[in-house]
């Protein structure tokens, strides 16, 4: 390794020192990975995200710029090729910078409505959320009518032409478990229970992201030696994963590839069938989103590369089946629940008729797609709903996001400031749940919400739009529209219904109690997926 003049110009402190060499360290394993016999220079700057490298590669000959030697330049790195004449490759990156205590907690910029619609919002919020509602569903008719569901062909070849042969290796087996991000959602809650699951059935476990970000979860990863993150989201193009997957997969082992929402590992599928065709395939999805079908219709666009498409939802295995005509036997159903006992009762739901007082949670995320403002505007219409029949209100708000500011102004604006508590995303939330009465959910999709079966778990009652599949976990009285005036006043009909009708409210539970064991009656994801997990770990040919 060569390491240039200009680049030793520049004092540092120790800490900004170790830091600059981990940072480099990460991204030198992943380009050597990539380009094993190459002649790599990589051209280092010091960058000023927190979060992305803006990675530049240059396959040849690259002669250097201006632009590339900038006040932010920190020097030139480079790792001979194999042999004197080995092509070139350039690697022009820069270093982010460590992130700022705000940046820990948040990088997205607060939200703001649109400067033509300020207005609006500032005088009723309710009716500029009715307009953004309206662009949305204008939004998912127009990308409906664009976005074909077109599976793309996969032939199988002829048997006159032999497919790739597996390479012996001495490593056990590995699995690639590619996730959108290290963040708080249940994408990503599965994704670290299929982490787990991995390691358990004997898999060593190889974690990679799409979508670079703080990945504030990767401390939690298990700390075990089995268990690598691959900061790709950071220094990687994605045009260039599928070639880094090919050499990772032949490096360690893979046996098993399973995406959850990571998109360049779709992109990489035409590369693993066609050269290391003995790599099993999965994938997870979860939620049809709005615009133009979400990760679900990416799925089914690749299904004929999949060997397996995991779903979470009854409504999913319709989708694929519907839509792309997916064989039943490619799709698999296995709920995010863990198996309880099968004698163990129904959860008790706390809410009474005539009740004297009432806690309502609210849990999500401070993004558009759980619809904050609208769970402020039904909190300020339950408290008035509260008042006029001497019940003692009283609500929680958890999560964080670029929402958080606006609801706080706005829990103010409507003096809440002191019915309404907001706690971190970090909250106990099953013990918020234990005394709550009821959870809303006033989301504009949602796959079938975790926090539902969490809430009915520690008997309190949720409401939630109609959407997604929800209707899998609540009664239909419990659902209410998505059209945001509809929404509020629907909430507090079912609310006040059940205040008043003693025998509605009973049906309510009994709905609840029937639709929790339908689901607790279908299978698992760990029960679906650990058996795949056990195949590929026993899977050792070749070794």
């Amino acid at each position: 390794m060569q390491m240039s003049l200009t680049a030793s110009s520049k004092p540092v402190d120790s800490a900004a020192s170790d830091y600059l060499w981990n940072q480099v360290a990460e991204l030198r394993d992943i380009y050597e990975l990539l380009f094993p016999t190459q002649h790599i220079r990589y051209l280092l700057s010091e960058g000023e995200d927190a979060v992305w490298s803006k990675p530049q590669v240059t396959e040849g000959v690259h002669v250097p710029r201006p632009d590339d030697l900038g006040a932010n330049f920190l020097g030139m790195i480079e790792r001979p090729g194999l042999r004197d004449d080995s092509p070139e490759v350039t690697v022009r990156i820069s270093i982010p910078r460590p992130p700022l205590p705000s940046e820990i907690k948040q990088t997205d910029a607060p939200w703001r409505p649109q400067a033509r619609l300020g207005p609006v919002f500032s005088v009723r919020p309710l009716a500029y959320e009715y307009i953004r509602y309206r662009a949305e569903m204008f939004r998912k008719w127009r990308f409906q009518r664009r976005h074909g569901n077109a599976v793309l062909p996969f032939g199988e070849g002829t048997s006159l032409l032999s497919k790739a042969p597996r390479p012996d290796s001495d490593k056990r087996p590995a699995a690639l478990i590619g996730m959108h991000w290290l963040e708080t959602g249940g994408a990503e809650k599965l994704g670290f229970d299929t982490i787990r699951w991995a390691l358990e059935a004997g898999l060593r476990v190889i974690v990679v992201a799409s979508v670079p970000s703080i990945q504030r979860l990767a401390d939690k990863l298990p700390d075990h030696p089995d268990v690598i993150f691959l900061r790709l989201d950071r220094w990687l193009p994605h045009h260039l994963w599928p070639r880094f997957v090919e050499k990772l997969v032949l490096k360690e082992n893979v046996t098993l590839v399973h995406n959850h929402h990571c998109g360049p590992l779709y992109d990489s599928l035409p590369m693993l069938r066609s050269r290391l065709p003995w790599v099993k395939t999965v994938d997870s999805t979860h939620i049809v989103e709005h615009v133009d079908g979400g990760y679900p219709r990416t799925s089914g666009v690749w299904s004929n590369y999949l060997d397996v498409q995991h779903v979470i939802s009854g409504e999913l295995v319709s989708y694929f089946q519907n839509q792309f005509a997916a064989p039943s036997g490619r799709v698999v159903l296995g709920r995010m629940l863990d198996r309880g006992r099968d004698d163990a009762p129904f959860p008790e739901l706390r809410l009474q008729a005539g009740q004297k007082s009432l806690h309502v949670a609210f849990v999500g995320r401070m993004y558009y797609q759980k619809r904050p403002v609208i769970a402020v505007e039904t909190l300020r219409a339950l408290d008035a709903w509260a008042r006029k029949h001497g019940v003692e209100f009283s609500a929680t708000m958890v999560g964080e996001g670029p929402f958080e500011g606006a609801v706080t102004r706005l829990l103010r604006r409507y003096g809440l400031g002191n019915k309404v508590v907001q706690l971190p995303g970090n909250t106990d939330v099953p013990a918020l749940l234990q005394r709550s009465d009821l959870l809303i959910l006033p989301s504009s999709n949602e796959g079938l919400a975790l926090v539902c079966y969490e809430a009915i778990g520690n008997g309190c009652i949720p409401i939630s739009t109609d959407v997604g599949s929800q209707n899998e976990v609540l009664p239909d009285d419990l659902l209410v529209p998505l059209e945001p005036h509809a929404a509020v006043r629907q909430t507090v009909f079912a609310v006040d219904r059940m205040w008043h009708d003693n025998g509605f409210l009973k049906r309510q539970k009994e709905g609840l109690a029937e639709r929790w064991r339908k689901l607790s009656a279908d299978p698992t994801a760990e029960e679906v997926l650990k058996p795949i997990y056990r195949a590929a770990a026993e899977d050792m040919q070749g070794n």
